[in-house]
């Protein structure tokens, strides 16, 4: 009797350790799981984006307008149109001239570009859910559009000062390569009559920092590089050989919002 009274009270310790053990286990995991697959709620995701920016480059400026989609990775994909200037690196070491209007000695055009492509982001880190900052590539390559806007000045052809003539920057006048016979540059809307397109391509490369903890707004600071190439030499300059494009390093600022919710 005793054996049994014995063994009994051993089962019933055996049955009570076993419980309290699986209670530990079923305890246990599940604070784990509540460590391990919390994920802090996210704001609603968008399916498109839009947005302005402004760029400083080595040859002038450019704004421009974008627009895209946006996966469920903000990897986006989109077209953009914009406008730069251009000035050409041999004009840049050029000296200004001229008592009233100054000109730039030999510079036959004043160049701008529009340009209009397609592209992408590649991203390298996703911005965490608190905030901070996403790095990513950005690619880009499409149509570009040269403008060559001619040179006016004012001529002067005698010693009075009496015949002073208006006309386009010639090479091929001998009084146009001489600084003592230019007073002035023309206005700048002369130039008009004579612009000439020149067609060609762009690529741009570069990387793109977007900061801030809001998904519908968009902030991004971007660095890189671009190239426009034309069919054909562009001529800026009289007496240089001209480029047939031009390469510039940019750093930009882009503001834009998303939309369009999931």
């Amino acid at each position: 009797m005793k054996t049994d009274r014995l063994h009994k009270k051993l089962a019933g310790i055996l049955t009570i350790m076993t419980v309290l053990i699986g209670l530990g286990r079923n305890t246990s995991s599940a604070q784990v799981l509540v460590y391990e697959d919390f994920v802090p709620p996210m704001e609603n995701l968008y399916t498109k984006e839009r947005f302005f920016y402004a760029q400083l480059h080595t040859a002038g400026f450019t704004i421009g307008y974008e627009q895209g989609r946006l996966n469920s990775r903000f990897n986006y994909h989109g077209w953009n149109i914009e406008f730069a200037t251009q000035i050409s690196h041999q004009a840049k070491g050029v000296n200004w001239y001229g008592t009233g209007r100054r000109y730039k000695y030999g510079m036959l055009n004043s160049f701008c570009i529009l340009r209009a492509g397609y592209g992408g982001l590649w991203i390298l880190n996703d911005k965490p859910y608190w905030g901070g900052v996403q790095v990513s590539v950005s690619y880009r390559g499409g149509f570009s559009l040269g403008l060559a806007f001619p040179q006016y000045v004012n001529v002067l052809y005698d010693t009075a000062g009496q015949d002073i003539r208006l006309e386009r920057l010639d090479p091929d006048n001998p009084r146009h390569k001489d600084i003592s016979y230019i007073l002035e540059r023309g206005p700048v809307l002369k130039g008009l009559s004579g612009m000439r397109p020149y067609p060609g391509i762009y690529a741009k490369i570069g990387m793109n920092f977007e900061f801030g903890r809001s998904q519908e707004r968009s902030h991004t600071l971007g660095i890189g590089v671009i190239y426009d190439c034309y069919f054909t030499r562009i001529p800026i300059m009289m007496e240089k050989k001209n480029p047939f494009g031009f390469l510039n390093f940019y750093i930009e600022y882009k503001f834009g919002k998303r939309y369009g919710l999931r």
